[in-house]
């Protein structure tokens, strides 16, 4: 049977595509490279202390020495807030209404910008980052109370989704006014602490159950009960269909080196604004390329100061992407 005369570009094509097809890979997880531990240094009052240099630092990786850089330049500050509407906590609302002028503290200077959303079963962006605090408080007089669910994993996805879009030169913080409990979101745990570490967030938050709880728990000003971090960090990634974690909060926040606050009285609000706009706007930026990548699973971060007398807080840790999470 004669062989119909073929176009020469389609003769090409049939010798051609063997030569350029690949065989499929596998999905390869890619590591962290850069890692960025925000650091604050104190004195015995709290005081946060300004004025060091990156040799009066020491970064310990797994133990290992690591060679540091600091980011001495002014970086704009991106800042979500992200705020739960549920009817169990419909009181604060007077003082929610109040934060549009405090929110200056955290966004002040050259190119600040912030940005908020309400949750309950729902998630509202009410205000679109900007740097007007005029527009920030007009979208706090208009927020209502809803519904009993509190989506905090989903919203707090939604809030880093916002700011991982904003420019990469930028600070990016997630300001979480809430409950600590989750109640009835979609999302995993995994996927916000993951996503927060993958895009360099930096998590804080404002613990509102404590003004609806009077006699029970209390978590101190400190930033709340002692985790460890690392074991649950572990079992998060390592996928336990068991695990119920109580409080991801303080996993949040604790993880990517924030803080938890209180709202224990009247002025609490304010106090956890200006403490938190302070302390970011006196924390050094170390940054390192890991040398001990090899090592798969978590990676503990440890911070020295050649100086006595003074309290150094940073990121406890991360987790390498290089192996699959285990022991």
């Amino acid at each position: 049977m004669p062989v119909p005369d073929l176009p020469l570009a389609i003769i090409i094509c049939f010798i051609l595509t063997p030569l350029f097809a690949q065989p499929q890979e596998p999905l390869v997880r890619v590591p962290v490279r850069l890692v960025i531990a925000p650091t604050s240094v104190t004195d015995q009052h709290g005081k946060f202390i300004n004025g060091l240099t990156l040799p009066d630092f020491t970064l310990f990786d797994n133990d290992v020495p690591q060679q540091i850089h600091e980011d001495a330049d002014f970086l704009p500050i991106s800042l979500a807030v992200a705020i739960e509407t549920n009817l169990t906590v419909e009181g604060i609302l007077p003082r929610i209404r109040e934060l549009g002028p405090l929110l200056g503290t955290l966004v002040v200077g050259d190119g600040g910008e912030c940005s908020i959303m309400t949750f309950d079963k729902h998630i509202n962006v009410v205000q679109n980052f900007t740097s007007d605090l005029g527009r920030l408080t007009q979208a706090l007089q208009h927020i209502e109370f809803n519904y009993a669910s509190s989506h905090l994993i989903d919203a707090t996805l939604q809030a880093i989704h916002l700011l991982k879009q904003r420019p990469a030169e930028r600070r990016r913080i997630l300001l979480l006014i809430s409950e600590t409990r989750d109640r009835g979101s979609e999302s995993k745990l995994r996927d916000a602490v993951a996503e927060a570490e993958l895009n360099n967030i930096l998590i804080y938050s404002l613990n509102v159950s404590r003004a609806h709880a009077a006699g029970k728990i209390f978590l101190p000003s400190n930033g709340g009960p002692s985790i460890d971090v690392k074991a649950l960090i572990q079992e998060i990634y390592g996928g336990i269909k068991t695990l119920v974690i109580e409080n991801p909060l303080s996993v949040l926040t604790r993880y990517t080196g924030g803080r938890q606050y209180p709202f224990l009285k009247l002025h609490s609000l304010e106090d956890a604004v200006t403490r938190i706009g302070e302390e970011i706007h006196g924390q050094y930026l170390l940054s390192y390329s890991p040398s001990n990548l090899g090592e798969g699973g978590y990676h503990k971060i440890r911070v020295d100061l050649n100086k006595t007398g003074l309290t150094v807080r940073s990121r406890p840790g991360y987790w390498s992407m290089d192996e699959p999470a285990t022991n």
